[in-house]
């Protein structure tokens, strides 16, 4: 079974402190046991100090027997409790303290000696003795001295000292089990905050955010990207429902003309010419459904990544002339005059024929349907460096500048398209921007309101090779359609 994090972390901080506390308690005893040690040398070693003192004091180096009277007379009165004994180059004991004799040993020579002397441990009965052996140099004679000191009192105190860690090891335990629960819970705590604030976010309030943590680190950068997430799948819902309102609201106005033309067309009995109108208006309607539908099941599907775009290299001159062919009547029919500016030999792009012809289009219907009678549409191609450039310009009446931000977003209209009462959607330049982005361009616009508006986008020119590329057909008539523009 998986620990949960907050225990894992209370035994990790415990552990932790544990360590810590078992590591300066090891360390406090070390020093403590040096620092005795290092005053008990130096107590030896001024010991020394103070033969060489007395030495030179009075003289001594010359006369064995002066130097063992005088000696035996200064030291002897300072026996108790002292580890001292001195001895000549020769070998001969100057001095030699009755405590020396419960343990005797030879002393090295001076020449064995280091200068500061040399550290010896040794038993004398239950006592354990730390001595120091140094020479000094006196009127050129060598004397070895050897002083020491019993160990009882230092390793008491170093044995109380001991003890006293030994109790305090459960407080130690105690205040790092403390002290990794409380690191947790408080390093837990903006965790525990972030969950309740996200238990609290449902479908109706994804507008609501997380705390935003002022720490710059880990958890900050979780509450802000849980917030980003927060961000997508409120502007995600928002589509959805904007998608079903608009859809919703498109759909019904030609379901209720269709229905109306047919109740009414049912109430009596009609001419001919009456009833072939009526089907004509429940056609047109029906039309317009469809290609509404189109539009938003190609969205949807997009969506779903289940649309796909084949790029290969495609005559974009004949492209661009066949839709020009497709779309005259129209403009005709409308009064616009439409002119195409094209060149005059193939112009290879990189690209999917079938989107290419959707992607012009649109951008032509959208024109074509914006523009007043006695206008100009013109479709101009033409090669610009390493691409091909597209652009529709029209004299129609333009794009609102509040507007031009957003009129490749869904169902978004501009407000002087919804004055003129001209029937649209809103998917078109959605749809639009989906096949340039999938052909990694973006199409610019460029608009005067009242005055008209541009739209273009760049190809990549397909590679060159030795022999000729043959263009790509373009769909059949089967595989065209046509899609209602949707002007902002």
């Amino acid at each position: 079974m998986q620990i949960p994090i907050r225990i894992r972390l209370s035994i990790s901080y415990f552990f932790i402190f544990a360590v810590a506390g078992i590591l300066l308690c090891v360390a406090s005893y070390l020093m403590a046991r040096r620092s005795l040690y290092t005053a008990l040398d130096h107590e030896l070693d001024e010991r020394i100090d103070d033969v060489h003192d007395f030495f030179a004091a009075n003289g001594l180096g010359n006369d064995l027997n002066r130097e063992q009277a005088e000696a035996a007379s200064e030291f002897g009165l300072k026996d108790e409790g002292k580890w001292l004994q001195i001895q000549d180059d020769q070998g001969r004991w100057i001095y030699r303290a009755r405590r020396m004799l419960i343990a005797p040993h030879d002393v090295p020579p001076a020449s064995a000696l280091p200068a500061k002397g040399s550290i010896v441990v040794f038993g004398a009965d239950d006592k354990r003795i730390r001595s120091l052996r140094r020479a000094f140099w006196l009127d050129g004679h060598v004397f070895v001295v050897e002083t020491g000191s019993t160990l009882t009192k230092t390793e008491q105190t170093l044995l109380l000292y001991r003890h006293g860690l030994f109790l305090i090891s459960p407080v130690i335990f105690l205040m790092a089990g403390l002290a990794g629960h409380l690191l947790s819970r408080n390093a837990l705590a903006p965790v525990a905050a972030i969950a309740r604030e996200a238990q609290r976010i449902h479908d109706g309030n994804l507008q609501t955010r997380l705390p935003s943590l002022g720490t710059h680190d880990e958890l900050a950068h979780l509450s802000r990207t849980l917030n980003e997430m927060l961000e997508r799948i409120e502007s995600g819902m928002r589509s959805v429902r904007d998608f079903t309102a608009y859809a919703s609201h498109e759909l019904r106005t030609p379901l209720a003309l269709i229905r109306t033309e047919a109740d009414l067309a049912l109430q009596k009995e009609r001419t001919s010419a009456e009833y072939r109108e009526a089907i004509a208006t429940i056609g047109a309607e029906a039309q317009r459904m469809s290609s509404l539908l189109g539009s938003l099941l190609f969205l949807a599907r997009a969506d779903a990544g289940a649309e796909r775009v084949q790029i290969c290299a495609v005559d974009a001159r004949q492209v661009c002339l066949e839709m020009a062919e497709k779309l005259r009547p129209a403009f005709q029919g409308s009064r616009i005059r439409f002119r195409t500016d094209l060149p005059t030999s193939a112009l290879l792009v990189m690209a999917d024929p079938t989107y290419l012809q959707r992607l012009l289009m649109i951008v032509l219907e959208n024109a074509a349907k914006y523009t007043r009678a006695g206008g100009l549409v013109r479709l101009v191609l033409q090669q610009d460096g390493d691409g091909a450039k597209f652009e529709v310009v029209d004299t129609g009446i333009g794009i609102p500048e509040s507007d031009r931000g957003h009129i490749f977003e869904r169902f978004r209209r501009g407000s002087n398209a919804r004055e003129t009462n001209v029937d649209g959607s809103g998917l078109g330049l959605a749809l639009a921007a989906w096949i340039a982005e999938n052909h990694r361009t973006n199409i610019r616009v460029k608009s005067d309101t009242g005055l008209g508006s541009s739209f273009s986008w760049e190809l990549s020119l397909a590679p060159q090779i030795e022999d000729e590329i043959p263009s790509v057909p373009t769909p059949s008539a089967a595989r065209q359609f046509s899609t209602a523009g949707a002007h902002p």
